[in-house]
């Protein structure tokens, strides 16, 4: 508790605030002095990171230091850079990158750890800026578009990386104080919009690669932030596609600088609630980062270039005259060698028309600068118990059934067991209903014979074949049947029961020892309940993200995973 008189506090006063994040006190400067209706005293403390948050006075500390404003904030200038690496070696000279003759530039603390290519991808995005007009950047994932974005930002926005944005970042009313000049220049604003799994992402780059007045616009504070932004506070506002959609009047009312959309390819069906709402944003500078922008069909690749630069493609109609037909029809194995031809010419026409639009590359430009990436495809052997269960599911009635449906009819019609006497089983259902059913099963039989047991997730078809199953094939292992009751973890971790289990157990003990870190990841949520029922049998320490994942749990997840040494497996549902 911090009993500290509350009436002499000013505007302008240094204080030690707690951090809402973690109840850490930082310093920070008191930008307003509030009272709410029930009388209680609040102060907006704006902190170092240039986050302004409303705090109760009665928390505030008093900083007893007798230097000016903010100079006890800051031990030295290089201290102050930011980003700031110091296990990384500089890929150049510490020095700007110049991207206009206006004087608009990459910062130093910035550039000396960039590619080549990324300050082409910066420049790319900055001459379309600069223009008035929308653009691509659709470079491979790992190439870097988040920093590519950041540096162009930071140009854009005139920063330093230095103790200069630190203060440039304060209230006018304190600049004031510290005889400084105001920043004349018109005040810009960007929008990143992003899905929620990446939205904390982007905070944490922007916090990393520069001192940047952020709002992320999601929850509560949303409402707060977005009047401040209104009003020019903060520089960079970051949201999701839903909250977008949810309030794009509010949104259409900030005149934003540009907009700058993660996972473009989302844009991709001209009639969807997500496109109409990405249209309907009022900004003509739209910039998109995608690194598949053609995922099924040229269609698609339309629509989010439409979005980017409208008209640049023409019509739907005159895309798929001109562009998508003669592509799919030079395509197809039946193609002639006319269609092949015009096929071909339409794509050297389309590439030349986006080519200054849409700027891609692939990681093909730092393979010799990357580790060595190897793919290994794991053949596991079922054990001997999964065998045995297995065969037996295969000499069910309704396995049979199944075998034999093409086989001719037994009362001599002439015709097959499938469309004769043989087209349903005992209980009426049709052999296209038990193949899908059966197959199910005995995926589940060869990834871990646990999985056969039912839980709220199972259909009630896949119910009834189940119990059957188990009651014709377990009847002949009561042993196991008995332990899954009494012992159900020691059952689901013995690699007798799964080789798939068996063989993880030694890439795990082999990668542990490594202290690497493991993702496992699986289709089945109920074979994730089955690894992590392994892991907390096994001690281990892991995280797991699947559907079920509150948004505000999964980032705090992957920093813990990321950052925590301890922390060495995380199971991922890819569904």
């Amino acid at each position: 508790v911090f009993g500290f008189v509350t009436d002499h506090w000013h505007i302008g006063d240094k204080c030690l605030a707690p951090c809402p994040e973690n109840g850490k006190l930082h310093e920070g400067i008191i930008t307003s002095l509030e009272k709410d209706k029930s009388g209680k005293s609040f102060a907006v403390v704006l902190f170092l990171e240039s986050e302004e948050r409303k705090i109760l006075l009665t928390k505030l500390c008093r900083v007893k230091d007798s230097r000016g404003p903010w100079k006890s904030l800051i031990f030295d200038d290089g201290d102050l850079e930011k980003p700031y690496f110091p296990d990384q070696n500089l890929l150049s000279a510490a020095v700007a990158f110049k991207l206009s003759e206006s004087g608009d530039c990459i910062p130093y603390t910035i550039n000396r750890y960039l590619r080549d290519y990324q300050r082409e991808g910066a420049q790319f995005l900055y001459k379309h800026y600069a223009n008035g007009r929308g653009c691509i950047l659709g470079d491979d994932m790992g190439l870097g578009k988040t920093i590519q974005v950041i540096s162009f930002l930071a140009a854009v926005l005139h920063k330093k990386g230095t103790r200069e944005d630190i203060e440039n970042n304060m209230p006018d009313f304190l600049l004031r104080t510290m005889k400084k000049g105001l920043n004349c220049n018109p005040k810009k604003t960007f929008l990143i919009v992003a899905p929620l799994s990446v939205l904390y992402n982007w905070k944490d780059e922007l916090d990393t690669w520069g001192y940047f007045k952020i709002s992320v616009l999601h929850g509560s504070k949303k409402d707060y932030d977005m009047s401040h932004i209104k009003q020019g506070k903060y520089e960079v506002a970051l949201t999701t596609y839903e909250i977008l959609r949810l309030y794009l009047d509010e949104f259409n009312s900030v005149e934003w600088s540009a907009v700058i959309v993660d996972e473009a390819h989302r844009i991709k069906n001209p009639k969807a609630q997500i496109t109409l709402t990405m249209k309907s944003l009022k900004c003509s500078v739209r910039i998109g980062l995608t690194g598949t922008i053609l995922q099924n069909n040229m269609r698609e690749l339309w629509c989010v270039m439409d979005w980017a630069v409208p008209g640049l493609l023409g019509s739907r109609v005159h895309f798929k005259k001109k562009f998508s037909d003669p592509v799919e029809h030079g395509q197809r194995h039946t193609a002639t060698k006319r269609e092949l031809a015009t096929g071909r010419k339409a794509m050297v026409k389309l590439a030349r028309k986006m080519s200054g639009w849409f700027l891609r590359r692939t990681k093909a430009l730092i393979s010799d600068q990357l580790p060595k990436k190897e793919d290994r495809m794991v053949y596991c052997s079922l054990t001997e118990f999964q065998k045995t269960v297995y065969q037996a599911v295969l000499e069910t009635d309704d396995v049979t059934l199944v075998l034999r449906a093409g086989e001719p009819c037994s009362c001599n019609s002439g015709r097959k067991r499938k469309n004769c006497c043989y087209k349903v089983n005992a209980h009426g259902e049709t052999i296209k209903s038990l193949r899908f059913s059966y197959l199910t099963i005995l995926k589940k039989v060869a990834n871990h014979t646990a999985l056969l047991q039912t839980d709220n997730t199972t259909s009630k078809q896949q119910e009834a074949h189940i119990k059957r199953v188990c009651s014709q094939v377990f009847s002949s292992f009561p042993d196991f049947v008995q332990l899954s009751k009494d012992a159900a973890f020691e059952t689901i971790s013995d690699p007798k029961y799964s080789g798939k289990m068996k063989v993880l157990q030694q890439l795990l003990n082999h990668f542990l020892k490594n202290k690497d870190k493991v993702l496992l990841f699986s289709f089945s949520t109920k074979l994730l309940d089955v690894l992590e029922q392994y892991c907390m049998a096994s001690g281990l320490d892991y995280r797991r993200l699947d559907g079920n994942t509150k948004s505000q749990d999964r980032i705090r997840i992957v920093r813990e995973f990321n950052s925590i040494q301890e922390i060495n497996i995380c199971l991922v549902s890819t569904m």
